[in-house]
């Protein structure tokens, strides 16, 4: 047995691959983008900088700024579209709509006609019949401005090097540096981590301790000193801070502070003695009244002393990282086929690290399955208690007692129960036993009455079963209907059975005859049913708990497609491929228990 279970084990790794890459195609080939539909109204990305932040934080998050299978980015010289990328996002409106009558007029010019190619590769609708009429440049220029942008949205840290060696280059004029600034801008987001995220880990403690110490090193000769009482004062008030249970509170109360006293919480962040929590307060306060220090963008119009501090804080950034932006040329290689969309997926679902969902709330993937499913599988184990415990007594009822009136009155409820599909028996249950003029027995919706969480742990089940009674009804009816038939019918086959017929020959009871010969055979086929058990315990069901307003498993996929969260999709899909393979070998386990003459031992050998 121990063979075969290892067998089917191995079997499922090629299973779940080709599950990964069927899921990854389907996705792609999914109309619209999963990024832009968050955006609101027309995908509209960039109606401020807030949101189109946060959409590029979504897209480098899930790597859909990636190619999807081979990434040879590595390999190339982004130094001539980096250039002519920066001298567009260097240039106001008015002047990029000057400059194209002049374009037009030297399409054949090399310098030129590099820029045409260059656009024409960002597929701008109508560019040649738009660059001919003076009177759509100003739409056309906001377009190549859009491209560009775009341009360097999609090609990401791949084209980092080139645009800080234009920011190094004497060369490069004002303009251009500028303009390689905000092509950065758009290639990296949030280069600098100035705070820990919701659930510090020591892990982001060295990216916050770079940033400030960048920014100390330039400031602290112009950050306020501090006496021993003002030092004595603040270690009191920092440690009652950090002992509050909230972050919530932790947050408000460093709104009492001020800017002079960052000289403390700087010492406090960089000190090597002080605990995660204790960083994690320091941080925020730095953040809070100080803000973000590091200049990373300029105007159009910025000074070349501002362009020079801006691209010092890029060089800050850049340098302690050339070696993620430059690799070797094995690294090139190993990420030509590691550094890609499915790449990235297949680890994220090996290691069932899943993300961060695709929707505005940013919730880790793995919490919100978790969530759907302690709320589903209660409700589906249940209804599958209900339907095994009422369905099989019913269904041998019927056969050892086929064609009287038990049969036939039994026969006749489970076909009436069988033709009324869940979401009507949901509504009707609602309609007659929840509200209006009728019998109001149960609640409406939600699985806890207000306040339940004060109840004591017997109040509190009886509550959860009162709230679940409906949606378990609703979630039992059909399959306790078809799995009644399916052990009538099997019963009747087994009861037709020779060895029946020996047994009551030899004058066994009719007892032992239905429950110890026939019944434990009859099973058999019944067990097949059970494999579809782990899957609805996590799948739960759409519908119902749409109508009973319950956030388990059915409305969590159901949200996910509607919402196009594919991070979620891909995990749920893989979930549930796992469990569904898992589920058949329980099944197979299961055969041997019912029935000792089926065994494993003998699988592969002839007689």
């Amino acid at each position: 047995m121990w063979s075969y279970i290892l067998r089917r084990l191995l079997l499922m790794v090629p299973t779940l691959f080709g599950v990964t890459i069927v899921s990854f195609v389907i996705m792609q080939l999914a109309p619209g983008d999963p990024e832009l539909a968050q955006l609101g109204a027309g995908g509209l990305a960039g109606q401020s900088t807030q949101t189109r932040e946060a959409y590029l934080i979504q897209k480098r998050d899930l790597r859909l700024d990636l190619p999807l299978v081979f990434n040879f980015r590595y390999f190339r010289d982004y130094a001539e579209p980096i250039a002519i990328a920066a001298h567009f996002l260097g240039r106001t409106h008015e002047e990029i709509v000057a400059e194209l009558p002049d374009l037009a007029r030297r399409a054949e010019d090399p310098d030129a006609a590099r820029v045409l190619a260059f656009l024409r590769k960002q597929k701008i609708a109508d560019l040649q019949e738009r660059l001919k009429k003076p009177a759509l440049h100003d739409r056309l220029a906001r377009a190549i401005f859009i491209a560009v942008r775009n341009y360097c949205e999609d090609l990401g840290k791949h084209g980092v090097p080139a645009a800080m060696a234009m920011l190094r280059s004497d060369r490069a004029g004002r303009k251009e540096k500028i303009g390689a600034i905000r092509c950065l801008n758009h290639m990296v987001v949030d280069p600098f981590v100035y705070t820990y995220s919701r659930d510090p880990s020591e892990a982001e403690t060295p990216q916050v301790l770079n940033t400030w110490r960048t920014w100390w090193q330039r400031n602290e000769d112009k950050v306020p000193q501090l006496d021993q009482d003002q030092r004595k004062t603040l270690d009191e008030r920092f440690e009652a801070l950090v002992a509050l249970p909230s972050r919530s509170q932790q947050f408000e109360e460093l709104e009492y502070f001020d800017r002079s006293q960052m000289r403390y919480f700087a010492e406090r962040l960089f000190d090597e003695d002080s605990t995660l929590d204790e960083r994690v307060v320091a941080s925020w306060a730095l953040r809070l009244h100080v803000g973000k220090p590091l200049q990373l963008d300029v105007p159009h119009n910025a000074s070349p002393e501002l362009v020079r501090q801006t691209a010092e804080n890029w060089f800050a950034y850049y340098e302690p990282r050339q070696d993620e932006f430059q690799p070797g040329f094995f690294k090139k290689a190993w990420y030509t086929i590691t550094d890609t969309q499915y790449a990235h997926m297949l680890v994220r679902l090996a290691t069932f690290n899943f993300g961060r969902s695709a929707v505005r709330t940013r919730e880790p993937v793995s919490r919100k399955i978790w969530d759907a499913v302690i709320v589903s599988a209660p409700l589906m184990v249940l209804a599958e208690l209900v339907i095994y415990l009422v369905a099989v007594p019913l269904g041998i009822l019927c056969a050892v007692h086929r064609g009287q009136w038990i049969d036939r009155s039994i026969s006749l409820g489970l076909f009436l129960l069988y033709s009324i599909p869940a979401y009507v028996a949901g509504m009707l249950f609602l309609l007659f036993l929840a509200y209006g003029d009728y019998l109001r027995w149960f609640p409406m919706m939600g699985l806890h009455s207000e306040g339940a969480d004060q109840m004591g742990l017997v109040a509190y089940f009886l509550d959860y079963l009162h709230h679940a009674f409906l949606p378990v009804v609703c979630l039992s009816l059909f399959a306790l209907a078809g799995i009644a038939m399916y052990s009538r019918t099997s019963m009747l086959d087994v009861m037709g059975q020779d060895f029946i017929r020996t047994a009551r020959a030899k004058g066994v009871s009719e007892r032992q005859v239905i429950y110890k010969h026939g019944m434990r055979n009859a099973l058999i086929p019944i067990l097949t049913l059970f494999s579809n058990f782990l899957p609805a315990m996590l799948g739960g069901s759409v519908l119902v708990e749409v109508i009973f307003n319950i956030p388990g498993m059915g409305r969590l996929s159901w949200e996910s497609i509607e919402q196009k969260d594919f991070p979620t999709l891909m995990a749920l899909i893989y979930i549930d491929a796992i469990v569904v393979m898992f589920s058949i070998l329980l099944t197979d386990l299961l055969y041997v228990l019912v029935d000792p003459r089926i065994s494993f031992q003998g699988r592969g050998k002839t007689a």
